[in-house]
């Protein structure tokens, strides 16, 4: 799925280059762990298996961060060093919740109450993917299109405010299933909703901080 990188190569890339290929990264890992989970939908567990391991053992991001790490100190940005650094951490979050997800979700195989649930479920990773693929274009236009970046953001905070409608709808709807609400099937589905919320809820305050630098450095232009 994603090549590994010698770290001459690295070198070679720009703090832009860096940043945009460490987004990248992620976002590929964020697609993985969001089809593994359908892939759980589906019934598949073999596969869903496949892809919760290749998301919490992946570490190709690592050099990535490493080089990124050692460029940042002596280069000369447009944005400050603390806004990027801060920017390559809030890239790095989604990785480790994504990671977070995967490890909780391989604990337990969960056989799913209904095909209601699944398909509201189907609905919200629909969203999940969308709001990420426009995380990683708002991230690349940070250093070519402030303006674009910035509308991009309100898109993803938009398409937020869709999905907890239909988040809320399902914990109303698990917590009117019968069955014991200390059942490890409750458990499970409650606190994958719950860090799918999480992840969401993170995109979200990623893009506010985006749209946050847009207004900061459009001032001095």
């Amino acid at each position: 799925m994603i090549r590994e990188y010698e770290k001459e190569e690295l070198k070679k890339k720009s703090i832009d280059e860096l940043t945009h290929l460490f987004m990248d990264i992620i976002n590929e890992q964020n697609l993985v762990l969001i089809e593994g989970i359908e892939k759980l939908i589906e019934e598949n567990y073999d596969q869903f298996k496949i892809n919760m391991n290749y998301v919490i053992e992946t570490t190709t991001e690592v050099q990535v961060k490493k080089v990124f790490e050692s460029k940042i100190f002596t280069s000369k940005l447009v944005f400050s060093k603390a806004d990027r650094l801060k920017l390559f951490n809030k890239i790095n979050d989604i990785k480790n919740i994504g990671e977070f997800i995967a490890n909780r979700m391989l604990v337990y195989r969960i056989i799913f109450p209904d095909n209601e649930f699944k398909l509201r479920l189907s609905r919200i990773l629909d969203s999940l993917k969308l709001i990420s693929n426009d995380l990683l274009s708002a991230v690349k236009f940070i250093g070519t299109d402030l303006k674009k970046a910035h509308d991009i953001c309100e898109e993803i905070k938009e398409e937020r405010r869709k999905m907890r409608k239909i988040e809320f709808q399902l914990i109303h709807r698990l917590y009117h299933y019968d069955m014991d609400y200390l059942s490890r099937t409750f458990l499970y589905l409650k606190d994958m909703v719950e860090d799918i919320m999480m992840l969401a809820d993170h995109f979200k305050n990623f893009s506010e901080y985006i749209q946050f630098l847009s207004i900061k450095y459009l001032i001095f232009r």
